[in-house]
Formats: structure tokens, sequence, C-alpha cells
């Protein structure tokens, strides 16, 4: 039997992977990209509706995570399926995730960049009209330096 319950912990898993260390795109984690891009745009929160597939503002969807929305508005509709409840039951579900690129803190490490704080706010309604939420906060930073083509050496890294 279908359950309500679960999309709490639905909230949870998908916030949790988003911003989780195995969330890598190419050369960075997708936070990474996100944060980089939201520093050079000035725009500084990404909001993913589950429902539609879509995701705001395009400034911070660039490639290479472009397709974001679309991945993981599918991984939320598999969740919820794994979760035991149904499609149906969702009347609204979104992800957004704000930085503070205003703050920023020297990195832990050499020839890193400076972190930013963020906040991941995952939330779910159903259709009698509860609310599920979830929220993640900490600090990140962007892993590539260096804007694409303009990469040095690998064995720089190495040297550090």
């Amino acid at each position: 039997m279908s359950q309500y319950k679960v999309l709490k912990s639905v909230a949870h898993n998908i916030g949790h992977s988003f911003t989780n260390l195995m969330n890598n795109a190419e050369d960075d984690y997708v936070m990474g990209h996100i944060l980089r891009f939201a520093r050079s745009s000035g725009c500084n929160t990404l909001t993913i509706d589950f429902a539609t597939g879509k995701g705001r503002p395009p400034e911070l969807l660039s490639d290479p995570i472009s397709d974001l929305p679309a991945r993981y508005s599918q991984f939320f509709w598999d969740l919820v399926r794994r979760h035991g409840s149904e499609k149906s039951f969702v009347k609204a579900a979104t992800l957004t995730l704000q930085y503070d690129t205003t703050t920023q803190r020297p990195p832990r490490g050499r020839g890193l960049a400076y972190e930013s704080p963020y906040v991941c706010d995952v939330h779910i309604t159903d259709d009698r009209g509860k609310d599920y939420h979830a929220q993640f906060s900490g600090w990140w930073y962007p892993e590539r330096l260096e804007p694409p083509g303009k990469r040095s050496a690998w064995w720089k890294f190495w040297m550090n």
C-alpha cells in the first residue's frame, strides 16, 4: 500500500544526494560548478521544480550541469516510487540551493578557492496540503580554479 509518510524521507534523501560529494560533473562537484556560476553571474539561488523538471535561473545551469534539473527530477520521482509512495500524492516539490557569495572564508588547503556558506532546502507538499521539509547547510568551494582550456599541468597539483 502506498504511503504519504515516506515523503519526509524522500525530501531528506534527495537533498542529501544533491549536496553529497558523490554528485559530480566532469571536473568538479555539482555544488562547486553552481558556486562558480553564482560568483560570476551574481545570481546566488538555484531552484529546481521536480514536478516540471525545470530549474532557474539559467545562469546557474550552464554546461556541464545544464541537464541537472531533468536528471534530478527523474531521480526524485524514482525515489518517490522506491520509497513506496505515488506520484499522484505529490502536489509540489522543489529544491532550493542558496549560496551567500558575499561571505567567504579562507581555504583549508593551499591552492583552493575560498569557501562560501550554502543552505539547501527541499520542500514537498502532498495532495492533502501536508508539507515535508529537509534542510542542509555547510560551506563549499569550487574545485576548478582555472577556466576551461586554461588548466595547469597535472603535476602542479601534486606540488602544492
